[in-house]
This record gives C-alpha cells, sequence and structure tokens, in this order.
C-alpha cells in the first residue's frame, strides 16, 4: 500500500479534527446543543439544533477537474448536510475552497451545508439530531466511533457507497478491514491525519555538541532502537554542569513510545476484543518508562514547540507535527530534525501512531448519492498524483518552517514497507476508555500517576474486562 498519496487540501481540516478527538463526549447525548457557534442557530421546542449556514461572498477558487472520472448519479442543486465544529465551505479565516469541495460543487453541481457545532457540544448535537429526525449526512471520524457510537446505532454502514475494488479504494481497503463491524464496514479511509502523527524531535547542533551520533543517521542504518535513545538521554544528562537542570525527552511521546513494543491494550481481530494488558512487549516497554522516571530523565507538564529547544535542557521533544513549525521557528539558525520512534532491540519493524481520517454516513440520512460522491472526490484527491504534489507545495507555503526534507520523512512514515500503523481499539470502546482510561495507561508512569507498570495493570485489568464485556 502506498500511504505517500496524501489527501489534498485536507490539511487545515485535519488539524482541526485533531484538536478534538478527545472531546467532552461524557454529557447527556440527550440534550440539545444551545451553543452552536453560529449566531443564526437555534434550538425548536423539539429539542432539534437547526442552523443558517453562513455564505462565503468572496472569489471561487478555481480547480483542475480533468482526469476525475465522475460517478454516475445526480445531485445536482442539492446540498449535503455536515455537522462539524468547522465549516467545509470557505470563509473570511480561510477563503479558499479545499480541491474536494472544488469537485464536488463543479463536477456535481452539489453543495454543502454546514450545521455548526462546538467540541464540547458535538455528540449531544449529533444525537440530539438524529433522535430528531433532522440527521446530518456526515460527521468526522473520532476514536470514539468505533465501535462505542457504531455500536449506539449513530452510523450506517458505507459498502454500498465504496466500490472496495476500484483502485483508489482497494488502495486503503486494509485499512478500512480494520473497522469491520458486524461484518460491514463503516468507515471510508481518505487517509491518515498529518497533523496527528507523533514525531520525535531533536536540535542536530546539540546532538553535535555532545558528540552523539545522530539519531537519523542510526534509524537509517537501522540502528536506532530502545538502547541507543536511552543511552543517548543518560549520557545527555549526564554532561551537565549543574547551571541548567538537564532532560532527556519532554512533550506528548509515552503512548506512540510503548506502541514501538508491537502491542496495544486492546486488540480486534475483525470479531472480537481482547484485553491485552497483560502482555510482555507492553511490559517490556513499561520497564523502559519506569528507568527513565527512576534516573528523572523526562521533563513533565505541558511543552510547548517555542519553548522545546531554547534553553538546550531537553534532548527530544515530541508532539504531533502541528507543534513542529513553532519548533524550528524558534531556532531558525539550527536545524530540528524528524526521526521516528526508536525500534524494539528484539523487533526489526518502526511502528508510529497516525489518526485515521475519515467521515462517517450518519444514521437517519437518505441522501447515499452526495455522500458517495463527496466520499469519492475526498479519496481521488487523496490517491491521484496530480494532486499530492500540490498538496505539498501548498502546505510549505503556508508553514514556512516546514522544508521538503522534513515534510518527505513524515510522509514516509505512511510507507507500509517501512513502518508498521499503530491502533489501539480500546480508545473507542466507550467514553471512559476514551477520555481517561486510555491516557492512564499510557501515560501515566510518564506523568508519574503511578510507579509500576505490574501494579497499574492489575489494578485496570478488570475494567478494561468489563468494558470490553459490552461488546461480546
Amino acid at each position: 500500500m502506498n500511504y505517500k498519496k496524501f489527501l489534498a487540501g485536507a490539511l487545515a481540516v485535519c488539524m482541526t479534527a485533531s484538536l478534538v478527538a478527545c472531546g467532552d463526549s461524557t454529557s447527556d447525548t440527550t440534550t440539545a446543543s444551545t451553543d452552536s457557534g453560529n449566531d443564526s442557530a437555534e434550538t425548536t421546542a423539539e429539542g432539534v439544533v437547526t442552523t443558517e449556514a453562513t455564505e462565503w461572498t468572496g472569489d471561487a477558487v478555481e480547480v483542475e477537474t480533468e482526469g476525475y472520472q465522475k460517478l454516475d448519479v445526480d445531485i445536482d442543486g442539492q446540498a449535503m448536510k455536515w455537522l462539524g465544529i468547522y465549516d467545509l465551505n470557505p470563509t473570511n479565516d480561510s477563503p479558499e475552497r479545499s480541491v474536494e469541495l472544488a469537485l464536488f460543487e463543479d463536477t456535481y453541481g452539489a453543495s454543502i451545508e454546514y450545521i455548526p457545532t462546538t467540541s464540547s457540544e458535538m455528540f449531544n448535537s449529533l444525537a440530539t439530531n438524529i433522535l430528531g429526525g433532522t440527521s446530518p449526512d456526515i460527521f468526522i471520524y473520532q476514536w470514539r466511533s468505533f465501535p462505542y457510537d457504531i455500536s449506539k446505532n449513530q452510523y450506517q454502514s458505507i459498502d454500498e457507497l465504496v466500490d472496495w475494488d476500484d483502485l483508489k479504494w482497494a488502495d486503503v481497503k486494509d485499512i478500512a478491514d480494520k473497522f469491520i463491524w458486524q461484518g460491514e464496514h463503516y468507515i471510508a479511509p481518505l487517509t491518515y491525519s498529518f497533523s496527528d502523527i507523533q514525531v520525535l524531535m531533536y536540535n542536530k547542533a546539540t546532538i553535535e555538541e555532545e558528540g552523539f551520533d545522530d539519531p537519523y543517521e542510526l534509524y537509517l542504518a537501522n540502528e536506532w532502537d530502545w538502547d541507543a535513545f536511552v543511552e543517548m538521554m543518560k549520557t545527555f544528562v549526564e554532561n551537565g554542569d549543574g547551571s541548567t537542570e538537564r532532560y532527556g525527552i519532554g512533550g506528548w511521546w509515552a503512548n506512540a513510545f510503548v506502541y514501538t513494543s508491537g502491542e496495544t491494550m486492546v486488540t480486534y481481530d475483525g470479531e472480537k476484543f481482547t484485553n491485552n494488558l497483560r502482555s510482555t512487549a507492553i511490559e517490556n516497554a513499561m520497564s523502559v518508562l519506569e528507568d527513565l522516571s527512576k534516573n528523572q530523565l523526562i521533563k513533565r507538564g505541558w511543552i510547548s514547540g517555542e519553548s522545546a529547544f531554547p534553553e538546550n535542557n531537553i534532548l527530544f521533544y515530541s508532539m504531533g507535527t502541528w507543534a513542529y513549525d513553532a519548533a524550528q521557528g524558534a531556532m531558525p539558525d539550527d536545524i530540528i530534525q524528524i526521526v521516528p520512534f526508536p525500534r524494539n532491540p528484539d523487533s526489526d519493524q518502526y511502528y508510529v501512531s497516525n489518526t485515521v481520517t475519515a467521515y462517517m454516513w450518519v444514521k437517519g440520512s437518505e441522501n447515499s448519492d452526495l455522500v458517495k460522491a463527496w466520499f469519492d472526490v475526498n479519496r481521488f484527491v487523496n490517491y491521484d498524483d496530480s494532486y499530492t504534489e500540490a498538496t505539498k507545495e501548498k502546505y510549505l507555503t503556508n508553514n514556512t518552517n516546514w522544508t521538503s526534507e522534513m515534510y518527505d520523512i513524515v510522509m514516509d512514515f505512511y510507507d507500509s514497507d517501512k513502518f508498521v500503523q499503530a491502533y489501539d481499539y480500546g480508545y473507542g470502546l466507550s467514553t471512559l476508555m476514551s477520555d481517561e482510561l486510555m491516557s492512564l495507561l499510557y501515560e501515566g508512569l510518564a506523568n508519574e500517576q503511578y510507579e509500576s507498570w505490574v501494579q497499574a495493570r492489575e489494578e485496570y485489568y478488570t475494567i478494561v474486562d468489563e468494558e470490553i464485556a459490552a461488546y461480546q
């Protein structure tokens, strides 16, 4: 599979989507949203959220549509309803049409009706509109979409909308197959979200000053593993002169590191979920985290991209790719390098943590042709080479501290011949799992929420079992 095919024009959308991946999903799903983020939104007596979409009155951006093969659907003049926290139409803040929207409008004559909501109310808004008989047509894929919201009858199977034998869909079918529910597909992957990839960064100047082998060069030589990673951090801290307290790593990284064990807390084989907390591989990764914590190599607390490297007191910094621009911008005379997380010394595989980018077909929507066309144009601009290079150039133009080299390194993470994409189904089992327990399990050691993985594992093992039992 070639993951280097990238969704043209979707970077800004993915950025916004990544910010709500852990939105408040614990409130009553039958409560209407009263804060839709739009002055023209109002709640009816029945509690159904209604809005009047704000139109963009600027000039339309022309997009080349030659090469796209139109589906045999007649949706001219029809509007697809989109419920979300951002508008898929041009706005004053984002005046350009995305490529997929241009294809949708210019090829099919269709449009998008925006139903605004907020990150804290998005799931309430979805449930309220479904119950009220005013279902939107599409909603963004979230962690809790699979299996929690699917099992709650929030979405429809998309098998009638997607031709999995079509080359552009065949390219991502093995991803879709990982989210089969009761024999049917519910998620049509457009790509992995660029903005949600957790990347490991370091200042090349610091590496040279400390006399270390360059981590990225070690990766290219297949010598970048846990042992090299930990030893480098320990030496960096030991080399300090005492004037500034040094740390080996900071940011958001513990879960991405544990993924490099090759296993996740909850697995799924297409039919059943399995509690994997007692995995030996996970325990080995947690032992490394315990060692880092014991030796005080972890810089705890929130660290922004701007503040990661200027004091030269952190060797490695990890965050989503969205933080890289600020990290490099704060060090204009240096090179902030991106490297994959190190591999387990007992494995030849490198693992990366990405988020699937997809739209869900909402239960109650009767506009199958609109959704089918929208899915198709989105997948086309992700698949067709003529759009992917333009996407890269646009991204580099809008994110001036990114270089072509660093962009290509991150895009290389999609290459299934080089990397295994890690995904933990535990996040989607329930709101308890997505909002609290999964973060505690993966990041608790790094955040000093517990001292021993074995102790924490046994404490929470039964809870995970109970969450899985709801789907047996």
